[in-house]
């Protein structure tokens, strides 16, 4: 039985650029993709050309950056993204290559930074969004990635700034805004 040698991408510089096997001029099985300057990229698996299952991605400096799920060449279930020091910077599923589902995002110190739902890879449904600091900044509904339905907006010590609706992505109706907790009309966008 003679092994298969594995088959070689190269730069134009003539380094390498990926190391894996081929089937008929179709990827197939683990594939390693290296930076030019010879530090892994990614690490990947194929079946027909097409990947399949967890990929692994690498910042130059060789840390891990995300890991992604993929079945038949699209995007499916849980994905992984990190920060250059290795903190989760965001987290959530995807469907038919598409975000779906509840995501959250992180700040580089793992703070919580904004989570709320996708539909079709759009925003929609309730999200909230903070302060760096953890506060809650504002909260509301999206529809197909715009605003809709009343909104909330803090400071960064968590109190309420100024609440209003949204119509699409439009300001409507009477907006108001907060005096020592007590709710004042500011502007009506009718």
């Amino acid at each position: 039985m003679v092994a298969q040698m594995p088959d070689t991408l190269w730069y134009t510089d003539g380094s390498i650029k990926a190391v894996g096997r081929q089937v008929e001029g179709k990827k197939v099985g683990d594939w390693t993709y290296l930076y030019p300057s010879g530090t892994v990229s990614a690490e990947l698996f194929y079946q027909g050309d097409e990947m399949e299952g967890i990929q692994r991605f690498y910042s130059f400096e060789g840390m891990l950056i995300a890991e992604e799920n993929y079945e038949n060449g699209l995007l499916e279930d849980s994905s992984f993204y990190y920060y250059p020091t290795g903190q989760l910077e965001k987290k959530g599923l995807f469907s038919d290559g598409l975000y779906k589902g509840i995501w959250v995002f992180y700040y580089e110190d793992g703070k919580l930074k904004r989570s709320g739902n996708y539909e079709a890879g759009l925003p929609e449904g309730f999200w909230s969004f903070y302060f760096e600091n953890g506060q809650l900044n504002q909260e509301g509904l999206l529809k197909a990635g715009k605003e809709k339905g009343l909104w909330v907006y803090f400071d960064e010590d968590g109190i309420p700034l100024y609440e209003g609706s949204w119509s699409f992505g439009e300001k409507v109706g009477q907006w108001y805004y907060f005096k020592k907790g007590k709710k004042k009309p500011w502007k009506n966008f009718d």
